[in-house]
């Protein structure tokens, strides 16, 4: 059985390379190495990587602008003409992701005992996406793989920036929902206290809103522990539960008939789905194919359910705008584009002047968004913090007023 073995070399110019190779045993990686006229300095058993290495390896995410740069690195190398083995070699050096280092050196591995380089790339579908690896094989095939290779990096490109646009949106809300909190339970927690010992031994009558600020004061500070325990166990028993697809159907749904937010994602999910599809269809992906391809990067049960009606429609002899037109999750003006794609050939093209007007759609809800929420955010603080405010002062205010009126 062949093993997987990385090491270290240098050429006779004194060049310090490096790579993984597949042999069946130490000694015949070793063989191999030295009959390519380099001296090595280190070689490893990858079976015996450090496990828990591995495990914190395997969490470090890979994301779409990191999987950006190395297609688009890959398709220059390509298109200068570099064998695939130096490509990846290249890459390897390159690469600052860990994950994404040890993955592309088990393909090089894979690669040099004689697999394909989809083949090879398919086994880390966690790092790899079904997009990348299926356009690939079809690159393969055709004998265009810089080109496709360029094609994925323009498209992962585009991911980036998409979800980089709506990380910027829901950032600033959130990072200001929680400054008001946190400021909202420090002052209830631990200054209005110093101001009820103040109040009870003036022993001032406590208006009603003053009393109830009082009441949420001392459970915070008698639940404050049991509360953020409860609210972390509602929060992941609520990140489990939606792994069930009905479950995270029902809450989809929901989301889809919030005001302005769930028109967000249902333009975020169509400009997604378009952009990728196009992808495929352009690299040469056959239709099924390429639909089988979005239905497993897609992580919206709806749109799951909506590619699977279509690949069932479209395998029987349906066109694919009359199965799109079946559900509301896509708009009028995007089935009849997809329909007169269709007609005229150029599916590709339709699909990616869909993705550009709703990428555009969604710049501008997001900036409509933003404007909304600022002057309603700032409402909010002032409200929180104002009301905590004015539950101290009104007491004070009493105790200043009856001072005067005793003095007079």
């Amino acid at each position: 059985m062949a093993n997987m073995y990385s090491y270290r070399a240098r050429d006779w110019k004194g060049k310090h390379l490096s790579g993984t190779i597949t042999a069946e045993n130490k000694a015949g990686a070793a063989r191999f190495i030295r009959d390519q006229g380099l001296y090595i300095t280190k070689i490893n058993d990858l079976r015996q990587t450090s496990s828990i290495k591995k495990f914190f390896e395997n969490r470090i995410p890979v994301n779409s602008k990191e999987l950006a740069i190395f297609c688009r690195q890959f398709s220059v190398m390509m298109d200068a003409g570099l064998p695939l083995i130096s490509c990846l070699d290249i890459l390897i050096e390159q690469t600052t992701n860990l994950r994404l280092k040890s993955a592309a050196r088990e393909v090089y591995g894979r690669v040099q005992a004689g697999e394909t380089l989809s083949g090879a790339m398919a086994a880390h579908p966690q790092v790899f996406p079904v997009i990348l690896t299926s356009m690939i094989a079809a690159g393969e095939v055709g004998g265009v793989l810089d080109d496709v290779l360029s094609r994925l990096a323009t498209h992962f490109e585009k991911e980036h920036i998409m979800r980089e646009k709506v990380k910027s949106a829901l950032t600033y809300p959130i990072v200001v929902m929680g400054l008001a909190v946190s400021i909202a339970a420090f002052i209830l927690t631990f200054v209005l206290p110093v101001f009820v010992h103040l109040f009870a031994d003036m022993k001032v009558e406590l208006p009603l809103f003053t009393r109830l600020m009082i009441h949420i004061s001392n459970f915070l500070k008698e639940y404050i522990l049991l509360f953020f325990i409860g609210s972390l166990i509602l929060s992941c028993g609520f990140f489990v539960a939606v792994r069930c697809r009905p479950i995270r159907k029902a809450v989809e749904k929901m989301t889809f008939c919030l005001p302005l937010f769930g028109l967000l994602a249902r333009r975020i999910i169509l400009a997604r789905f378009c952009r990728t599809f196009s992808t495929l269809l352009r690299g040469g992906v056959p239709m099924l194919a390429a639909l089988e391809a979005v239905k497993k990067t897609t992580a919206n049960a709806i749109m799951m359910e909506v590619l699977t009606n279509a690949q069932m429609g479209v395998s029987s002899g349906s066109s694919l705008s009359g199965q799109l037109a079946a559900n509301h999750l896509f708009t009028p003006m995007a089935v009849q584009m997809v329909a007169v794609g269709e007609e005229t050939g150029a599916l590709d093209q339709m699909l990616d002047k869909i993705a550009d007007f709703y990428e555009s759609d969604v710049d501008e809800t997001i900036n409509r968004l933003s404007s909304l929420l600022e002057p309603v955010l700032i409402t909010f603080l002032g409200v929180l913090i104002g009301g905590i405010v004015i539950a101290i002062a009104m007491p004070l205010f009493d105790v200043i007023t009856n001072f005067g009126s005793t003095t007079m």
